[in-house]
């Protein structure tokens, strides 16, 4: 195989990946800016970007915070202080194309909408998923409880990111 073949499939390969990746971006983005109200409104979840994960049977946790824990709690104080800049600052470069920060602020904005606002949060928890760690956190909002969830790179960059009721499976 040539190198022009061997670079013409790993840029098909990217490219598979960013298109169902956006796709997805886009949908869950249709709910947030106001397009598909009814999906918003659903009781089980508002995805906001990323791919979706397949989890490990089994849930583990570290009696000490992971640095995935670390960059989770940091990412969800940026968001809930505003500062939706920051919050994107692990994101890796599909995230960062898919969800900037004026669209995560509106995301945000629409979840606490549906769930009320935000009141505090409870530790983390990780989960492996073959390649990638989902690390959800437990909202209490004013409302009715939700979820946060994001996704991780072995590299500790942020693959995905969701607002969720509770009790949403990972898949």
């Amino acid at each position: 195989m040539s190198d022009e073949d061997t670079k013409t499939i790993r840029g098909k390969r990217q490219l598979v990946h960013v298109v169902a990746t956006v796709t997805l971006a886009a949908c869950a983005l249709l709910p947030v800016n106001g397009v598909a109200w009814a999906a918003m409104r659903a009781p089980a979840t508002t995805t906001v970007a990323g791919p979706a994960v397949a989890a490990s049977p089994a849930q583990t946790r570290s009696p000490a915070p992971s640095r995935y824990d670390r960059i989770a709690a940091q990412t969800l104080d940026d968001i809930v202080s505003g500062d939706f800049t920051a919050a994107t600052a692990h994101f890796d470069t599909t995230m960062r194309k898919a969800l900037p920060p004026d669209a995560l602020a509106e995301a945000w904005k629409n979840y606490q909408a549906t769930f009320g606002s935000y009141q505090s949060h409870g530790d983390p928890k990780d989960v492996a998923s073959g390649e990638l760690t989902v690390v959800n956190v437990p909202l209490r909002m004013e409302d009715k409880p939700g979820e946060f969830r994001l996704t991780f790179h072995k590299d500790g960059s942020i693959a995905g990111l969701w607002f969720l009721g509770t009790g949403v499976p990972i898949s």
